[in-house]
């Protein structure tokens, strides 16, 4: 079956498209965006590097998670 082919293949490229753009804006937009943030607050006259934004992002997201559970954790209980 030709068709079944064709479109199994035309939905699974629509498919890692979409998901390649949602990732992507997520990547760029929200963790590189705040180590961009808080690198530049930090470090006012120097230009970071991606790489430097996005292991700040990461670790301030990662750091604000765990404050926030253990934080709720005890007025929830």
């Amino acid at each position: 079956m030709p068709l079944d082919d064709i479109a199994g293949s035309l939905l699974g490229g629509l498919f890692r498209f979409v998901i390649y753009v949602f990732v992507d804006i997520f990547f760029e937009a929200i963790i590189k965006g705040t180590g961009h943030v808080v690198l530049v607050t930090l470090r006012p006259k120097k230009e970071p590097s991606e790489t430097a934004c996005a292991v700040v992002g990461l670790l301030f997201w990662v750091a604000l998670v765990v404050m926030s559970v253990l934080i709720l954790r005890p007025l929830l209980t």
